[in-house]
C-alpha cells in the first residue's frame, strides 16, 4: 500500500494501519508543507476504500483501474489547486518519455483539473457551469485523441495534441473556484447520502482552510453526522488555520517536509528530471510561465507606487515596510498603472491573449495581497495605514469575485482598482 508516497514513512504506517484494521475514521485531516504529498495520499486512500482485493498499486481489480484514471464515480474532489503547473510538467515528461507512466502522470493531471467541474458540484448553477463546458468538452476529446495515437504507436504526433491539452487545461484553469464556494459544500453533502457505485464513497477538499465561514458551517454538519459508506479527507497546508471545530471532527495526520535531497530524489524519478531544486513547491513553481518570484517583484512595486501616493497625501500613512516598497517604486519612477501595463505585456494581458498564462492574474493577486498582509504585520505601520491597507484589500478580494463571477477582465480590473486609490491613465 502507499507505493507511490514518498519519504512519508511514518504517514505510511498510520494509514495502513488503520486501514487494514477497518478502523478509518469519518473524517481524516491531512496537514503538512506544499508539495509533501497530502494530495497523493489522499487519491491513494480513496483507491484503497474502494478495492476489491489487496489494495496494491497494479491492482487490476475494475475499482482500481477506474481510480488510477480518476474516472471513479465515487470519488469527488474539489477545492483550490496547489499546482496550477501540474499539467504541463507531466506533458514534458510525457512526450520526451511516452511510456505507460508518464502517460497516467499526465492523464491524471488532467484529471485532477476536470474533477473540480464534476456536474454534481455545480448542481443548480449549470450557468456558471456553462462558462467551463466547452474547455472540459475539448480535453475529453483531447485525451481520447491521444489514448488513440498511444494505441496505433503513433507518438512522434503526440507532442502537437499534447500541447493543445496544455493549453485547454490553462484555460479551463482561470475557472477553478479560488476558495470552496457553499453551494459545492452543499451539494457535495447531498451526494454523499447516496448510496456508492462501489464499496465506499471518497470526498477530497483541497486547501480546506480557505473555506469561509458559510462552507464551514455547511462542512460541519455533514461531518457532525456522516454516512457510514463515505469517508472525507481534507487537505492544508495551514493547519492553524482549520477551525478547532473541524480539527475535533476528524482524525490529524500530519506530514513531514521532505529534505532538499529527497525532493531532488522525487523529482528525478516522477519526472526524469535533474533540477536542483530545494522541495516539490519549487519545482512545481519554477515551471510556471509567471513564476511566483517575478510576481512578487511587479506586485511589491505596485503596492508601493500606490502607497507612496498615499503617504504624500495623508502625513499620517506611516511604517517602515510600507515606506521601503514606496521607495523603490519612486527610484524607479514608476506609477501603478505602469507596472499593470508591464505585466499585462509580459502575461498577453493577463491570460486573454495567451492562455499559458491564465493563472497571472491570481499570482498577481495573490502576491499583491502578501505584501499587504506583510504590512499589516509590521509593528511600526500607523493606525491610518492599517486602515488604508484594509481598503486595498477588501478591493483585491472583491476584483476577484468580479472576475471569477461577472468574467471581468482582468487587466481592466487592476486599472480600475488603481484609479480608484489615485492612479491615473
Amino acid at each position: 500500500m502507499f507505493e507511490n508516497l514518498l519519504f512519508q514513512d511514518r504517514v505510511k504506517e498510520q494509514l495502513t494501519s488503520m486501514i487494514e484494521g477497518g478502523s478509518v475514521p469519518p473524517a481524516l485531516l491531512f496537514t503538512g508543507p506544499e508539495g509533501s504529498g497530502k494530495h497523493t495520499a489522499a487519491l491513494e486512500c480513496a483507491r484503497l476504500f474502494s478495492c476489491e482485493k489487496e489494495g496494491l498499486w497494479n491492482c487490476e481489480c475494475a475499482d482500481c483501474k477506474r481510480h488510477r484514471s480518476l474516472s471513479h464515480p465515487d470519488l469527488l474532489l474539489f477545492g483550490p489547486r496547489n499546482f496550477p503547473q501540474e499539467p504541463s510538467v507531466t506533458a514534458e515528461y510525457f512526450v520526451h518519455f511516452p511510456n505507460l507512466t508518464s502517460y497516467y502522470a499526465f492523464v491524471r493531471s488532467i484529471r485532477k483539473l476536470l474533477k473540480r467541474f464534476d456536474p454534481v458540484l455545480w448542481a443548480g448553477e449549470e450557468a456558471r457551469l456553462s462558462k467551463a463546458a466547452p474547455a472540459v468538452e475539448t480535453l475529453e476529446e483531447q485525451l481520447q485523441e491521444i489514448q488513440t495515437l498511444l494505441s496505433r504507436s503513433k507518438s512522434q504526433a503526440l507532442d502537437t495534441i499534447v500541447n493543445r491539452v496544455v493549453e485547454t487545461a490553462s484555460g479551463l484553469e482561470a475557472v477553478v473556484p479560488d476558495g470552496v464556494p457553499i453551494f459545492m459544500m452543499r451539494n457535495m453533502a447531498a451526494w454523499a447520502m447516496l448510496t456508492p457505485v462501489g464499496k465506499r464513497k471518497t470526498v477530497i477538499l483541497q486547501n480546506a482552510d480557505t473555506a469561509n465561514e458559510s462552507t464551514r458551517n455547511a462542512m460541519l454538519k455533514i461531518l457532525e453526522e456522516p454516512p457510514e459508506t463515505v469517508r472525507f479527507i481534507l487537505t492544508s497546508s495551514r493547519r492553524a488555520a482549520v477551525i478547532a471545530t473541524i480539527l475535533s471532527r476528524s482524525r490529524l495526520i500530519s506530514f513531514e517536509q521532505r529534505t532538499g535531497e529527497q525532493a531532488r530524489h522525487i523529482v528525478s524519478r516522477l519526472f526524469r528530471s535533474d533540477e536542483k531544486v530545494e522541495n516539490i513547491s519549487d519545482f512545481f513553481h519554477k515551471k510556471s510561465p509567471f513564476p511566483p518570484d517575478k510576481a512578487e517583484n511587479e506586485a511589491s512595486l505596485f503596492v508601493g507606487a500606490l502607497l507612496g501616493r498615499a503617504m504624500e497625501e495623508d502625513a499620517a500613512i506611516t511604517g517602515d515596510k510600507a515606506s521601503m516598497l514606496a521607495r523603490q517604486a519612486l527610484e524607479q519612477r514608476i506609477s501603478a498603472i505602469e507596472v499593470l501595463r508591464d505585466v499585462a505585456g509580459q502575461t498577453g494581458s493577463f491570460g486573454t491573449k495567451n492562455a499559458k498564462f491564465s493563472d497571472s492574474f491570481f499570482a498577481f493577486m495573490r502576491a499583491a495581497a502578501q505584501q499587504l498582509a506583510s504590512i499589516a504585520a509590521d509593528p511600526s505601520s500607523s493606525a491610518a495605514l492599517l486602515t488604508h491597507i484594509d481598503r486595498l484589500s477588501s478591493k483585491l478580494r472583491d476584483m476577484g469575485v468580479q472576475y471569477r463571477t461577472f468574467n471581468r477582465a482582468p487587466e481592466l480590473l487592476l486599472e480600475a482598482f488603481a484609479d480608484m486609490f489615485g492612479e491615473r491613465p
